[in-house]
C-alpha cells in the first residue's frame, strides 16, 4: 500500500510540475533556450524572462543566439524593467556590432532613457544624457530606417528641457510675494526667449517679461522710476508686436494706462 501512495504522489508531482518548472530545472540549456522562446512569442515575458536569465552567459555572443539576446532585452523592456532593460540593449549592441538589430537595439536604449525622464519640474540629467544619446545614434546612423523615430524623440525631448527653462524663469515673477525678483525674473526671460527663439511659450513670455517690469516699475525708487517705467512700456509694445490680439491683452492694457498716469506725473 506504501508503495502505490510513494508511486501516486510521485505522478502527481511529474503533472503539477509545468513546462516552466521543467525548464527551469533542466541542464539541457538548449531546452531552456527553446522554451524561453516559446514563452517570449506567447507575451509570457516574465517566464521568458526568468529562463533567458538561466542562459544568458553560456550563449553570450554565439551568433546562433543573437535573436535570444535581442528577445531578453526586449522582454526586459516589455515588462517595463526599464533601467535593466536599458543595459541588455547595450549589452546586445556591442556584443552583436554587425547585427541587422544593432540599429534598433540602440534605439530601443534610447527609448529606455525616455521612459525613465521624469517630469519636467524635476532634475533632467537622464533626459540630457539620452539626447546626448540620440544626437550620437542620428549622426551615426543618417540614413537608418529608425530616423523618423529618433527625430520625433529629441524633440520630445527638447520640448521637456523647454518647458523647464519656462517655467524656471517664470518662477521668478511667480513665486511668494516676499521672494519674488523681478528684475531677475526679466533677465531669465529674455534669455529663454533667446535661447529658444521658436517656443511655443513665447507671447506667455513676453507677458510676464512686462508683468515683472511692470511690478519692478511700480515698487522702485523714484530715482529710477522713470526709467523703468519707459522699459515696462517698451515691453508692452513687444508683446503687442508678437501678437495685438493677445489673450493678454486686457490685462496688459490695465498695465500701460498706470504706465501713462504714472509718466505724466513724474512730466508735471
Amino acid at each position: 500500500m506504501k508503495k502505490y501512495v510513494g508511486l501516486s504522489l510521485l505522478a502527481l508531482t511529474f503533472v503539477g510540475c509545468s513546462p516552466l518548472q521543467k525548464a527551469m530545472k533542466s541542464e539541457d540549456l538548449e531546452f531552456k533556450s527553446k522554451v524561453a522562446n516559446q514563452y517570449y512569442e506567447q507575451q509570457k515575458y516574465r517566464k521568458a524572462i526568468r529562463l533567458y536569465e538561466q542562459v544568458e552567459t553560456s550563449f553570450r555572443g554565439r551568433p546562433d543566439y543573437e535573436d535570444l539576446y535581442f528577445n531578453f532585452a526586449e522582454a526586459t523592456y516589455l515588462t517595463k524593467e526599464y533601467m535593466t532593460a536599458a543595459e541588455r540593449f547595450k549589452l546586445f549592441a556591442a556584443t552583436y556590432p554587425r547585427s541587422e538589430k544593432r540599429e534598433e537595439a540602440l534605439l530601443k536604449e534610447i527609448k529606455c532613457g525616455v521612459e525613465l525622464s521624469p517630469v519636467y519640474s524635476l532634475d533632467q540629467t537622464i533626459t540630457n544624457t539620452t539626447i546626448n544619446k540620440l544626437q550620437k545614434f542620428i549622426d551615426q546612423y543618417p540614413g537608418s530606417d529608425f530616423i523618423f523615430e529618433a527625430n520625433s524623440i529629441m524633440s520630445q525631448m527638447n520640448k521637456k528641457l523647454e518647458k523647464k527653462a519656462f517655467e524656471n524663469a517664470k518662477q521668478l515673477n511667480t513665486i511668494g510675494p516676499y521672494t519674488r525678483n523681478y528684475g531677475a525674473a526679466i533677465v531669465a526671460l529674455d534669455n529663454f526667449i533667446y535661447d529658444y527663439p521658436g517656443t511655443e511659450y513665447k507671447e506667455e513670455a513676453l507677458f510676464y517679461k512686462l508683468d515683472s517690469a511692470y511690478k519692478l516699475a511700480m515698487n522702485s525708487v523714484y530715482s529710477r522710476l522713470e526709467e523703468r517705467l519707459n522699459n515696462a512700456k517698451g515691453m508692452y509694445d513687444a508683446l503687442l508686436r508678437f501678437n495685438d490680439e493677445t489673450k493678454y491683452k486686457e490685462k496688459a492694457d490695465d498695465m500701460l494706462e498706470d504706465i501713462n498716469t504714472e509718466l505724466q506725473k513724474i512730466s508735471k
